[in-house]
């Protein structure tokens, strides 16, 4: 694949006088930024747009799997659903795989995720490639792009005195006026790093390590499975390979997420207080983690990573102080990031795009300052409220109750169910204009908090319980629930009645555990990889 294909924008060697003002420069020219490069242009024609992107060619990255908002953002918003239909895979939701000492291979382990096709959209990503798109879409909606340009400062002075300076690919600078700045430099956050608005997230100590792998096993294929009337296959008609499937255990998840060239993005993540990889590099940390557990050991037997492709974070998840003020906003990873489970990454990607774009356009268009102050101030508390609340009620300590088929499908059905009812199916189905409105974002949103955090809490609470006495994971073994796959209609509703009706079993069996201790599962720990101890309880 020729990366530089799609796209066909002026270089850094173009001839001819420099512009020296835009109305907004964008730094950063991947997804995020070419985003807010589109949408700029289709809502205000006449506004100067000029992206600043350092690298020549896009390369591969982490974050290759759409959700329900984002693909709507991309879909609908973009307008890319041809690009993606065709250049794209289409994804069949998320599948869950859990294995104890009784597992040897797939098809002993208990597993959960959807038995029929989605009905709403989603995609598997080469993102080098769909970045590359976008980019070039926004060339043609009329934004200018500089590439390779690398930026080298950036002076906020308000809508009437920002600059940024950007080093061309020949070594020349060129400074230019700007009276809006957008920061879509992704984990480099480069505005808040400026002015030291990055924030750890306390509590969620999180790391990653993925590389792409050739010749994966096809979960759909004739290596599993080859008669159709296999009980393995027969129940499920949704593609088990084209959904993002997670490899999970005591502190840690796996995810394969198969891409359009035929290699698997495959990752770990890993809570660092549970688990600590063993290894010299990277790399040989993931294969060795990979080779231990039992199930992703059989989906890589013959798979071979791709050379010098290994990434890696030491720390994942981080919140910025601020997303937007007088003459500057931030977008995307630019603007905070809590954890790739669920792929929740490009939901706040359009959600921040969506917004701030809507704020940038009512500055531009002459709103008054005092009243954009005010704007900017609401919208600061109440996203940063979104993320918070988000986090505080999903992902904090949720890598206790990953290993555990009991409490991680219940865990996944109420989450899921709740994701449906409260943010997909208003988009979908009231107005676009939700998109505007994330989970948590309006006033009184401790009335979503408090429910969601409390059963997160108390799976959390017994997952610990069956640790201690010895039977975390005692049902991953041969155990697959049916249910409709993911849909605005009735699924969402079912999904969550049977979460409960878990909820509910398992809060007996906790209890009654206190009268009757339980017998402990036999042979090695269930859900870790046996050369792998955790460091804490």
């Amino acid at each position: 694949m020729a990366a530089t294909e799609d796209v066909q924008v002026a270089t850094s060697t173009s001839s001819g006088a420099e512009p020296t003002a835009y109305d907004v420069v964008v730094l950063g020219g991947a997804l995020a930024g070419a985003s807010t490069a589109i949408l700029l242009r289709r809502r205000m024609p006449g506004v100067r747009v000029l992206v600043v992107e350092k690298s020549e060619a896009f390369d591969w990255k982490v974050g290759e799997s759409t959700v329900e908002i984002s693909a709507y953002f991309l879909s609908r918003v973009l307008r890319l659903y041809d690009y993606l239909s065709r250049e794209q895979l289409t994804k069949q939701g998320f599948r869950y795989w859990f294995h104890n000492e009784k597992v040897t291979s797939l098809r002993e382990a208990s597993e959960v995720g959807p038995t029929q096709l989605a009905r709403t959209p989603g995609f598997q990503l080469d993102r080098a490639h769909l970045d590359e798109h976008v980019l070039g879409v926004a060339a043609k909606e009329g934004a200018e792009v500089w590439r390779p340009a690398k930026v080298v400062d950036v002076s906020l002075e308000g809508e009437a005195g920002n600059s940024v300076t950007v080093e061309k690919g020949d070594g020349t600078r060129v400074t230019v006026r700007a009276r809006w700045v957008v920061d879509a430099t992704g984990r480099q956050a480069l505005l808040a790093r400026k002015r030291g608005g990055v924030l750890p997230v306390e509590g969620h100590p999180t790391a990653s390590i993925w590389v792409r792998f050739r010749g994966v096993k096809d979960l759909d294929g004739a290596e599993l499975a080859s008669d159709p009337a296999d009980p393995f296959v027969r129940p499920v008609i949704a593609a088990r390979r084209l959904a993002t499937n997670h490899f999970t255990g005591y502190g840690y998840w796996i995810w394969f997420i198969p891409l359009r060239g035929g290699e698997t993005s495959v990752g770990l993540v890993w809570d660092t207080r549970l688990v600590q990889p063993e290894g010299t590099t990277p790399l040989d940390k993931l294969r060795r983690f990979l080779d231990a557990n039992p199930l992703t050991r059989e989906m890589l037997e013959r798979a071979t990573p791709v050379e010098g492709d290994c990434r890696y974070y030491g720390n994942l998840p981080y919140f910025v102080d601020r997303f937007i003020g007088p003459g500057w906003a931030c977008v995307g990873d630019a603007g905070g990031f809590i954890d790739p489970f669920y792929s929740p990454g490009l939901d706040q990607m359009g959600f921040s795009v969506h917004m701030r774009v809507e704020l940038i356009r009512k500055a531009l268009a002459g709103a008054p300052a005092a009243k954009m102050e005010e704007e900017y101030a609401l919208h600061n508390k109440r996203y940063d409220r979104f993320l918070r609340y988000f986090y505080e009620s999903i992902y904090r300590d949720k890598y206790y109750l990953m290993g555990d088929y009991d409490t991680m499908t219940t865990s996944f059905l109420m989450d899921t169910a709740l994701y449906y009812l409260v943010a997909v199916q208003p988009i979908y189905q009231w107005s676009a204009d939700r998109l505007g409105v994330p989970p948590y974002y309006q006033d009184g949103a401790e009335v979503g908090l408090v429910p969601i955090r409390f059963y997160q809490r108390r799976l959390i609470a017994i997952a610990k319980r069956k640790r201690e006495l010895g039977i975390y994971g005692n049902h991953n073994a041969g155990r697959r629930p049916g249910f409709v796959g993911f849909s605005l209609r009735s699924a969402a509703l079912v999904m969550l009645g049977h979460g409960l009706a878990r909820w509910a079993k398992a809060e007996v069996a906790n209890a009654l555990s206190y009268v009757v201790r339980p017998r402990p599962v036999t042979g090695p720990g269930p859900v870790l990889p046996p050369h792998l101890a955790p460091t804490g309880s």
